[in-house]
């Protein structure tokens, strides 16, 4: 088993499930500060020029949250209990990837890295982002989860943007259920180790 990768949020959900899943793995660091991930050797494995791959023995596997859904499904941690609540758990999937990811990316480029600020472009996915905490507060109203009672890589795939909230300006001053899910998951273990696995200069 390899994980490819740097100290990108993307690299981070697959560490900590391998971490939670007690899967042993070789972890293998391709700087994409420097492009490395542009390298021919890198581009046979992953055309798209992207981290995390994940070789599990047989094959490399590409997309972070597809690499939730497959170990979970050949490992059996991670996943939720019934038929209704795995579809439930797919849809986080799908909304973590179109929806909170893009615009949390988005609020730290246009906030950080961007070479020429755009105002219109931060102040509009800054309000997405702000509604989709709001939202995930809602949506966590009652449960422990997002799913309910257990903990699942839905939960995994969207940690990492809520977890450096404060490194994109944005506030949970008033989603206290969203705050309290967050503490929860950044005082397992797993993501304990995860966090520190990538040491002291990492956002994480």
């Amino acid at each position: 088993m390899k994980l490819y990768g740097h100290d990108t949020i993307n690299t981070l959900k697959v560490l900590i499930f391998l971490l939670e899943a007690n899967v042993e793995f070789e972890f293998i660091p391709i700087n994409i500060r420097v492009g490395e991930q542009h390298k021919p050797e890198f581009l046979v494995i992953n055309p798209a020029a992207k981290v995390p791959v994940f070789f599990d023995g047989d094959r490399h596997q590409t997309e972070s949250n597809s690499i939730l859904l497959s170990l979970a499904q050949k490992t059996g941690w991670g996943l939720v209990d019934d038929a209704n609540t795995h579809d439930t758990m797919i849809a986080w999937l799908f909304y973590q990837a179109s929806t909170q990811g893009p615009h949390f990316g988005q609020v730290e480029h246009w906030s950080r890295f961007a070479k020429t600020p755009n105002p219109e472009a931060l102040a509009q996915h800054r309000s997405i982002a702000d509604r989709t905490i709001e939202y995930l507060n809602n949506q966590l109203a009652d449960k422990q989860f997002i799913c309910g009672e257990t903990y699942s890589i839905a939960d995994i795939a969207l940690f990492p943007w809520l977890h450096i909230h404060d490194h994109l300006g944005l506030s949970l001053e008033k989603a206290g259920h969203l705050a309290d899910w967050l503490d929860r998951i950044r005082n397992r273990h797993a993501t304990v180790e995860a966090r520190a696995f990538f040491g002291l200069t990492s956002i994480f």
